[in-house]
């Protein structure tokens, strides 16, 4: 049996928050040996999808969408799933596809990122839980993660959430090869994970361009060169216009 060495939860440029263009992950994972990619942009699917042309990598098309009760994670998906809904009507989209619907940082508090309760409310939709999060600097999140996931039997898995180019991959797993999203699943539960936060700098590089921005200094953060707003009053064309390079 093959293992892979996988990298789940990853942001490219396509996000508002992220300086991480394709060109750079595409490389990145050629040189450092990752067979599989999910990435998750915040409520787009475009920057996914585009890379599945540009690399032999295999990219799982993700998104993490923003939803009323925090982030959740859909995998293998076909079509953008709009944000915006309670995490309860975003999890049935995301199965109505196909897809897998991951639980990540659950419950991390900060920017209402983490579904906190929601996660119990919603358990029987999810399909595995981020146990350990690269950028979350709060051990305690990550341990009552994992709690989660064990009284539930639920699959586990690392991101590495990375948002700068300097800082890609502390945290990964290298699991079975898989087919389907059914394999995916089985994988994780077999997966030998790697688990690092990101570096000091990194840290530093967000809290820095968090305070700016909470202090009235600067605009929110969209230095993502390829980024168009989540949310749009026209139709959704994510799943099948891509953007030209």
């Amino acid at each position: 049996m093959a293992w892979i060495k996988t990298l789940i939860h990853i942001h490219t440029d396509y996000s508002y928050d992220s300086n991480i263009t394709l060109e750079t992950l595409a490389r990145f994972a050629d040189r450092n040996g990752f067979a599989c990619l999910a990435v998750t942009d915040h409520d787009t699917i475009e920057g996914a999808l585009r890379l599945q042309s540009m690399t032999q990598t295999r990219v799982i098309v993700g998104e993490e969408v923003t939803t009323l009760d925090g982030h959740l994670i859909g995998l293998f998906l076909q079509e953008r799933i709009r944000p915006g809904m309670p995490a309860r009507d975003t999890a049935d989209a995301i199965r109505e596809q196909g897809g897998l619907v991951l639980a990540p940082h659950p419950f991390v508090k900060a920017f209402g990122c983490g579904l906190g309760d929601a996660a119990w409310e919603i358990a029987d939709r999810i399909d595995a839980v981020e146990v350990f999060n690269a950028q979350n600097p709060w051990a305690g999140a990550d341990a009552q993660a994992d709690e989660f996931a064990d009284r539930l039997a639920l699959p586990k898995f690392v991101g590495t959430d990375t948002h700068y180019a300097g800082s890609i991959a502390p945290a990964y797993q290298v699991m079975p090869d898989f087919s389907d999203p059914t394999g995916f699943l089985a994988s994780l539960r077999s997966a030998r994970r790697t688990v690092k936060r990101h570096p000091l700098s990194y840290f530093a590089s967000a809290a820095y361009r968090t305070a700016r921005y909470l202090l009235g200094l600067s605009s929110p953060p969209t230095f993502g060169a390829r980024y168009q707003p989540a949310y749009t009053s026209g139709p959704d064309t994510s799943a099948v216009a891509l953007p030209q390079s």
